[in-house]
């Protein structure tokens, strides 16, 4: 569990960490330089999931590679089914499509990422915190004082 106090709001108790693949973890299908560390470390607090659309066939491969649990999404539909599975108010959650408007507004705290392949509009609007990078995001969830500067109300 990762606990994050944001004075203004009640503390979040963080269970699950659901990352999207392509365009956030990703460019293309190739996993970007330093997320395989962040996420290594981030498993010793949070279970984490990726959750996708496998629009370059490659969800199973990356998932393998991280040790993590994946899990085939293709609509925000599918993606909000599974966050409410495991409790809206247990989740992170990272993305940058269109599909991942709805779980990053209802998450417990969602992470927009503009990396090399953009990222939409809906997912901008709809989130918590808007990072630069997957690693960014994941930078944030690993020091919880630096999310908490950037949450604080």
């Amino acid at each position: 569990m990762l606990s994050v106090s944001i004075p203004g709001i009640p503390e979040l108790q963080l269970e699950h960490l659901l990352v999207d693949v392509n365009g956030t973890l990703t460019n293309r299908g190739e996993l970007l330089d330093g997320v395989e560390a962040r996420l290594d470390r981030l498993r010793h607090s949070l279970d984490i999931r990726l959750v996708s659309a496998d629009t370059f066939g490659m969800l199973d491969t990356i998932a393998a590679g991280l040790h993590v649990s994946a899990v085939r999404a293709s609509t925000g539909e599918d993606k909000l089914r599974l966050l409410d599975d495991l409790g809206r108010g247990r989740c992170a959650v990272v993305g940058n499509g269109s599909n991942d408007a709805l779980v990053l507004e209802a998450a417990a705290v969602g992470f927009a990422v503009i990396g090399p392949e953009g990222a939409s509009a809906a997912a901008l609007r709809s989130a918590d915190v808007v990072c630069a990078s997957a690693a960014d995001a994941l930078d944030l969830l690993l020091d919880p004082k630096a999310l908490s500067a950037t949450l604080r109300r």
